[in-house]
């Protein structure tokens, strides 16, 4: 009998056909849903990419700008030192993010004199950076303005719409220094942290203080006086440098031996911001030092 003809082997051959005719389907259902799976999950990482893609692309431009920003600020900081027929002055400042809200500046001012300012705005990042550049541009342009205390009270009356709109205020403290005489008449506007060293040994500190710009609108500012004798230093710090020196923030104890016995300015400054780039700051940290030669 043949093959053909032999129940058994049909009965299988039914089986088997009505197996395969019930499994096709379900293969090709299985197969269709894969390719969908498939297609939609390619879709899905191709918007996930171009999602990273654009996100990437933010971050890029935003470190490009804040690199471009910080170059600028840096740009507006005087070259230290700054050394001619008399004194010295030199600064240093390492902010704790890209940008700063600390600055410090010097130029000549009425009389032959020299101005030099150190301040510090409240808080960090862009709208301190900001701030910064419109209290110096302020500062700036009060510089012809007498007396001294005139010329600061004009700098917050230009500054106070600003500082209103972002609830801030600045510390500063600006003096006007006559290579010729040693004479210093200074505004202490909210910052405190300045010291008067005598040679190597001695330190006084400046007495007269003020509230800072931004804090009430009808403040007075008091000038003081003091005069540099050849040798002596007038050294000025923001918030930031007790980050790395808490010794410092008790008035009365004296500045490092190192830093009084430094024989230019700029080796003063570089001492006591000494370790401020190797250091994870939570304060920027800026230190200037005017130094009668």
């Amino acid at each position: 009998m043949s093959g053909v003809d032999d129940p058994e082997l049909g009965k299988a051959a039914l089986e088997h056909g009505a197996f395969a005719y019930h499994v096709k389907p379900v293969g090709a259902t299985q197969l269709y849903l894969l390719v969908v799976n498939n297609l939609q999950r390619r879709s899905l990482e191709m918007d996930h990419r171009a999602s990273l893609d654009r996100l990437e692309g933010m971050v890029a431009e935003r470190v490009d700008q804040m690199r471009r920003a910080a170059e600028l600020q840096a740009g507006m900081l005087p070259a230290s030192p700054l050394k001619e027929d008399g004194f010295e002055v030199a600064a240093h400042l390492t902010p704790a993010r890209e940008i700063s809200g600390d600055f410090y500046d010097w130029y000549r001012a009425t009389n032959g004199r020299l101005a030099v300012t150190l301040g510090d705005v409240m808080g960090k990042g862009l709208p301190a950076s900001l701030m910064m550049a419109t209290a110096r541009a302020a500062l700036r342009g009060a510089s012809e303005v007498e007396p001294l205390e005139a010329g600061i009270k004009q700098a917050a009356g230009v500054m106070s719409a600003a500082l209103e709109v972002n609830h801030a205020y600045v510390t500063v403290f600006h003096c006007k220094f006559d290579p010729r005489t040693g004479s210093v008449e200074y505004v202490d506007a909210g910052h405190g942290h300045a010291r008067l060293l005598r040679g190597a040994t001695g330190q006084e500190l400046l007495p007269q203080r003020s509230a800072p710009i931004g804090i009430f609108p009808d403040t007075q500012f008091l000038v003081g006086r003091a005069t540099l004798e050849p040798g002596d230093s007038l050294v000025v710090f923001s918030d930031g440098l007790l980050d790395l020196r808490p010794d410092l923030a008790t008035k009365d104890v004296q500045l490092p031996s190192d830093a009084r016995r430094a024989a230019t300015a700029q080796e003063m400054v570089d001492i006591l911001a000494h370790g401020a780039r190797e250091k994870e700051l939570f304060d920027d940290v800026t230190v200037l030092a005017l130094k009668r030669l």
